[in-house]
């Protein structure tokens, strides 16, 4: 009886977690410190939403660390990493595993032409996984 009336009391008093909202840091009226750009009180959700697709790489640019893509069903996109210069580690599949003889590649081995199936955060234009067929 007692832990019923401690839970309903904690959610009235606070509410339940899609009640509450952000509360921004900032000083000055009107301006909030979200790294989303949202309005106070709201909760970015897309930033979140990550994209699976399969395609072909069209080329790999080594000075701005990125790499095009033709992807099946989306078209055309270039993707950068959010790991450092140098540090980029792609997967290789089953087939190409066994054909290279290792589970990874680095960003410099990567071809044009590559077979691929990538994971990617769309409103940042970051690419999450990179698996090799």
């Amino acid at each position: 009886m007692a832990l019923r009336l401690i839970l309903l009391l904690a959610l009235t008093v606070g509410g339940t977690p899609a009640q509450q909202k952000t509360v921004s840091s900032s000083t000055r009226p009107g301006v909030n410190d979200n790294a989303s750009g949202a309005l106070e009180g709201t909760r970015p959700e897309k930033v979140l939403q990550i994209i699976k697709a399969k395609g072909t790489v069209t080329s790999v640019d080594l000075e701005k660390r990125t790499v095009q893509f033709a992807l099946s069903k989306r078209g055309p996109i270039e993707l950068a990493f959010s790991q450092p210069a140098g540090r980029e580690q792609l997967k290789t599949g089953k087939k190409a595993a066994r054909r290279l003889g290792r589970t990874r590649i680095a960003l410099e081995e990567l071809q044009a032409g590559s077979k691929v199936r990538v994971q990617y955060y769309p409103l940042l234009s970051q690419l999450l996984e990179v698996v090799v067929d």
